[in-house]
């Protein structure tokens, strides 16, 4: 990196080169936009900087720019695919992930390979509707089509609008709710957590807790018929205390309940990870990084970059050993070289530059 010099003539005017930023090589852009992506912060990322080269040349306009270059020269997420065709499993999921931008709340809908953890698609929307998913359904099932992938198994969180969706997309492909997802809702009704407070469900512990046993026996069931019977036990359970908590989660659990049930009849799909969950929470914390930005113009850039970041990002705290240390795009069996900044890679590979 080399650095330009300003003067102030006598006049008190200042003089600097045309372009502020025009001094910043390839490996600067590049090193500053990767640690922007990994610090999840502006002012973090320009303090860093700062006491690298302990010099004050970096602004948040000048880093924002920077971000939006290298943004608008780095494949899509679609070049990404059509460069390494990564490998499909056959399984999708779905879900919405919000996030908010100037006060207004927008939702990104996601397929992932539940496999891989790798995208395979999104939209953004104002909200989670039928619309949205239908869409984004069809353009996975024409891009799966075209790879000539059979989708043997869907999993999702029982949004009304995703489920019409699927069944009319994917009408004979095996459909499993995240039970996570259910039991997540099913907390929010009745208080499994705060049971033991003192106060109103205190005096309703042992009724409470009976409700608990009863749902995790359905949905954690070592089988079909033992499941549909311990639904049943619950229903007349509701009816029999008449407590109107009691009633609303039963009906959270019947609504798609049959659902729950998929696992039974699919041995070869999953009952209760929480492959949903994990996907959420990692591009959740990704996301922030939007919170910086003011122009809804801009959200498709950092969008790309965060999303980009995301199938190059090595998994290594994940819970599961063969995702451990590897990103995405290596589980979808893409070889990759060796890189530390995919950023960086990618320019190397595909002859681009970050400079103007």
């Amino acid at each position: 990196m080399a650095f330009y010099q300003s003067y102030r003539c006598v006049n008190n005017h200042l003089f600097t080169p045309q372009h502020r930023d025009s001094s910043f090589t390839d490996a600067f852009i590049e090193y500053v936009i990767y640690i922007y992506l990994r610090s999840l912060s502006l002012n973090t990322t320009i303090q860093i900087i700062r006491a690298q080269f302990e010099k004050n040349f970096l602004s948040k306009g000048t880093l924002l720019e920077l971000a939006e270059r290298v943004a608008d020269r780095l494949p899509t997420l679609t070049d990404i695919d059509n460069l390494f065709h990564p490998r499909r499993s056959g399984y999708l999921a779905f879900d919405g992930v919000y996030f908010k931008l100037k006060g207004v709340s927008f939702v990104i809908l996601f397929c992932f390979d539940p496999e891989t953890f790798d995208i395979v698609g999104y939209r953004m929307a104002a909200e989670e509707t039928y619309e949205g998913y239908r869409d984004l359904s069809f353009e996975v099932y024409q891009a799966l089509e075209r790879q000539k992938t059979p989708v043997t198994g869907l999993y999702l969180d029982g949004e009304k609008g995703l489920v019409k969706a699927l069944n009319e997309v994917f009408p004979s492909v095996p459909k499993q709710l995240c039970l996570v997802h259910k039991y997540l809702r099913m907390g929010q009704v009745i208080p499994f957590k705060s049971v033991n407070r003192k106060g109103v469900f205190y005096l309703r512990k042992k009724k409470i807790l009976k409700f608990k046993r009863l749902f995790e026996e359905t949905i954690f069931a070592k089988d079909k018929k033992a499941s549909l019977e311990k639904f049943e036990e619950l229903r007349y359970f509701a009816d029999a205390h008449g407590i109107e908590k009691f009633h609303q989660g039963y009906r959270i659990l019947k609504n798609n309940f049959k659902l729950t049930l998929t696992h039974f009849d699919q041995p070869h799909m999953n009952r209760d990870n929480n492959l949903i969950e994990c996907f959420n929470s990692i591009i959740s914390r990704k996301l922030d990084l939007m919170k910086g930005f003011k122009k809804e113009t801009n959200i498709d850039r950092y969008l790309k970059l965060i999303l980009l970041d995301y199938r190059f990002h090595q998994l290594t705290e994940s819970r599961i050993p063969y995702r451990r240390d590897q990103s995405p795009l290596e589980l979808a069996r893409v070889h990759l070289p060796e890189y530390y900044n995919f950023i960086k890679m990618l320019r190397s590979s595909l002859n681009l530059t970050f400079e103007n």
